[in-house]
């Protein structure tokens, strides 16, 4: 925890130094203001302000202190510990209530750190705050959302995010995708006066919108959530946890009762039995574990906070550990984003002037906002039109290509040949292919006289120009990808562009398998997914449609599938992937159903949320096999003892050492341990390769401590003296092998709590309800801690070649299954 609180100022320092430099950019020097089209002025703002008339800020999805206090305090098993702590300390064993004082201390601590933890996210996540465009005082200004209010005209362009419902003033091709509210992902294009509902996105073209709903008035913080929540968990982690809680839940109080009912009829003593049972329930219920769940769940999203990544699912964590497969856009991921206009090849005896011309009126009649377009801008200036624009058709991810139709002058359209033309010409093709060989983008300008007043482009056509443009690779591509390799993760690219294009800057990029390609423009709908996916690297010319059906078909083959996109393209399969990155350079729709958004970005970053995933995953299994070892001995012990009618071995007070020293204390330093090895087999199969031997080591050595009690009449208080002994020797041998690898601060840590473990005996036994271990009792415990080992080796042998067993017989049948499938 100190550890942690020492970061603050430096995690403070780098969340608010970022903000300004990665909230996303608008660009409003392009959009030009309808006439007829007034927005709100200050005055009225101020007093809208001062009525409430405000877009309330969508709420946090992560909890907030309270619900953090409630969650981890009002908790089944902690009203259990608090039943049987009144209960002890009513007869007569009031020292026997200091485990729950124990408890509450370490939820204390739990408490503090996730609530730390939140408070680090909570103010990262203002870096990620979506700005909109607002029209006041007839000027355009950047606003972020929550200060929206009733009566505002927005700017809306392609990749946003609709922030509250409203009403479309002026649309220029405007068109729209309402999957977030329907399910349904077909493109609805928006005219004046139409309704436009929060919560869909901007696929296409440019729109001014009026807000008429704000707040709770409208759909937006109902829609944002869903958007972020609706995908089901796939945590084999909570799954396994909840399992476990469940089975606990309904087992522990009838044992409980049962138990009571045998001591009572073994000692003929109410305080005596409700001691005996007091020890096995309170050893039987892992108190501290799912507290420190969501503690290493909370510190791995701060840590990743200070590195600029925001997790906004925090079971997303434990996924990103396993996933197998990462699906890549090349925009953003491969490359940077940025292009560089390279060269115009004229076509068919056009004039370069006359080209010229034509693309700069062509761009200024567009509303399009994209990477090309700002590019094309750039390179195609326009001082003043002259040209008048009779129809507008923006690019769109489904059509590839924008287009403008001048009277007097015919249609110009620009974008990708393949979706320009049915069939590419020949000749043209042959033109295309040294660039598209060296990873250059290719667009290409056709005329023809018909006017555009549909999506469908006449047969007839001429080509104009050919226009190229360069990607440029991050410069840490290479190293971050091989990494990926090296960590036997898959990678894919699927992208929107030319294959042969992408298959070029996926090799330059250091992408393995990379010369494997496919143009799915020339899939059939029919097609076996399952196994394309399997053989090929590189996907071009993929639909939003296709790249869900590719993610689909990884899942189903068995992967655990990550998807990083930052358009609205990628929208459909950022919600079909197990888990989702989005970029925050990116649209503001592929943000929101995104469960990380790398702020900075990178996806180099990546290699530091794959490793923070590992270490949580790792530390929580580590943890988690330590508190079940007690769970299970206990719970046998309680069965066993039923049936014995026998005094249970164990006091609440003599079990403090073991669960303090064994488990309480180097759990909640493990848990936070760096620890970033390869996640390995299942989480339950994990943690019961460990618990599974010590607690049946710590079994057999309590029915051999009550036969010898009984054999040669040994007192009560010696056999549980012994059995204590016996079960902290066994804890910190599970503590041993759960903590590798062994480095010099975990000896220490170990080391000095047995040396602490060992005070309680000699110097507070009293205390501790502890006899002196230096009597003929040394007889029974001392080869019994020196057979322990053994035991427990050879068991761990035992268990560990029958989870083999199982494990390689469910990969046969998965195997099986995916060949099926294939």
């Amino acid at each position: 925890m100190k550890k942690l609180f020492r970061k603050k100022r430096e995690i403070d320092k780098v969340v608010f130094s970022s903000s300004e430099e990665n909230a996303p950019k608008i660009d409003n020097s392009d959009i030009r203001i309808p006439a007829d089209i007034k927005g709100l002025s200050n005055q009225e703002v101020q007093q809208l302000y001062t009525e409430g008339k405000t877009n309330k800020e969508v709420e946090d999805l992560s909890r907030t202190t309270k619900q953090i206090i409630l969650d981890n305090s009002l908790t089944l098993f902690n009203f259990i510990n608090l039943f049987l702590a009144v209960a002890v300390f009513a007869v007569g064993y009031p020292k026997n209530a200091l485990f729950f004082w124990i408890i509450i201390i370490n939820t204390a601590i739990g408490v503090i750190q996730e609530i730390h933890a939140k408070k680090t996210i909570d103010k990262l996540s203002i870096v990620n705050k979506t700005e909109v465009m607002a029209l006041r005082e007839n000027k355009l200004v950047k606003i972020f959302q929550d200060e929206i209010v009733l009566g505002d005209v927005l700017v809306l362009t392609l990749g946003n995010q609709v922030p509250s419902d409203g009403i479309v003033l002026h649309a220029n091709g405007m068109e729209v995708d309402e999957s977030l509210l329907t399910g349904e992902s077909d493109k609805i294009t928006k005219q004046n006066g139409d309704k436009i509902m929060s919560g869909s996105f901007i696929t296409s073209g440019l729109g001014f919108v009026k807000i008429n709903a704000v707040g709770e008035d409208n759909f937006v913080s109902k829609l944002s959530k869903e958007a972020k929540t609706e995908k089901r968990s796939t945590s084999e982690l909570m799954n396994s946890l909840n399992l476990l809680i469940k089975g606990l839940t309904f087992a522990i109080i009838p044992i409980g009762l049962l138990l009571f009912w045998s001591q009572y009829q073994s000692t003929q003593s109410f305080p005596k039995s409700v001691l005996g049972v007091s020890g096995a329930l309170i050893s039987m219920i892992p108190e501290g574990l799912m507290l420190l769940t969501s503690v290493a769940f909370a510190v791995g999203a701060a840590n990743l906070a200070r590195k600029q990544t925001l997790i906004q699912r925090l079971s997303c964590i434990e996924t990103l550990a396993r996933v197998d497969t990462i699906c890549l856009d090349k925009t953003g991921t491969i490359t940077d984003g940025t292009l560089t206009f390279k060269e115009l090849i004229p076509q068919a005896g056009f004039p370069a002037s006359e080209i010229e011309r034509a693309m700069s009126e062509m761009m200024a009649g567009l509303s399009d906002q994209n990477a090309t377009a700002k590019v094309l801008r750039t390179r195609f200036p326009l001082e003043k039109s002259v040209w008048n624009v009779k129809e507008v058709i923006p690019f769109s991810s489904d059509r590839k290509w924008s287009g403008v139709t001048f009277e007097e002058k015919g249609s110009f359209v620009m974008g990708a040949p393949e979706f320009i033309y049915s069939d590419v010409p020949e000749a043209l093709r042959e033109k295309l292919a040294p660039y598209n060989g060296q990873g250059d983008r290719v667009l290409i300008l056709v005329h023809f006289s018909e006017e555009l007043t549909s999506p469908t482009l006449p047969e007839e056509k001429e080509t104009v120009a050919i226009f190229i443009i360069a990607d440029t690779i991050r410069e840490n591509a290479v190293d971050t990808f091989s990494y990926f390799v090296k960590q036997d993760v898959t990678l894919k690219v699927i992208s929107g562009d030319n294959p042969v294009t992408v298959s070029q800057i996926a090799k330059q990029a250091g992408i393995t398998g990379a010369e494997k390609f496919v143009d799915m423009s020339t899939i059939p709908d029919s097609a076996n997914f399952n196994e394309l996916v399997e053989n090929t690297t590189v996907f071009g010319r993929v639909t939003p449609y296709q790249k869900r059906e590719l993610i689909q078909a990884l899942k189903q083959n068995g992967h655990t599938t990550c998807m990083t996109g930052d358009g609205v393209n990628d929208i459909l399969s950022l919600r079909e992937a197990d888990v989702s990155v989005a970029m925050a350079s990116g649209s503001d729709a592929a943000r929101a159903v995104s469960d990380v958004v790398l702020l900075n970005s990178d996806f180099s970053s990546m290699i530091q949320v794959l490793n923070e995933g590992r270490r949580v995953i790792n530390n929580i299994e580590r943890v988690a096999s330590m508190y079940m070892v007690k769970t299970i001995y206990s719970a046998i012990l309680a069965v066993t003892f039923i049936f014995l009618f026998l005094p249970y071995p164990f006091a609440p007070l003599q079990l403090t050492p073991i669960n303090t020293l064994t488990v309480g204390i180097p759990s909640f330093i493990l848990a936070l341990e760096p620890n970033y090895q390869r996640i390995k087999g299942h989480f339950l199969t994990n943690i019961l390769r460990i618990s599974v031997p010590g607690a049946l080591t710590v079994v057999f050595n309590i029915l051999v401590l009550q036969l010898a009690g009984m054999w040669f009449n040994l007192s009560h208080q010696d056999v549980s003296t012994m059995c204590v002994l016996l079960t902290g020797c066994i804890g910190f041998q599970v503590l041993l092998r759960a903590a590798r690898p062994l480095d010099l601060k975990k000896q220490i840590m170990i080391g000095l709590l047995l040396v602490a473990f060992l005070a309680c005996f000699l110097f507070f036994g009293d205390f501790f309800m502890l006899t002196s271990l230096f009597t003929r009792n040394v007889l029974f415990y001392l080869p019994l801690i020196l057979g322990s080992r053994s035991i427990f080796n050879y068991i761990s042998l035992f268990m560990t070649r029958a989870i083999y067993e199982v494990e390689k017989r469910k990969e046969n049948r998965r195997i099986k299954k995916k060949k099926r499938v294939i």
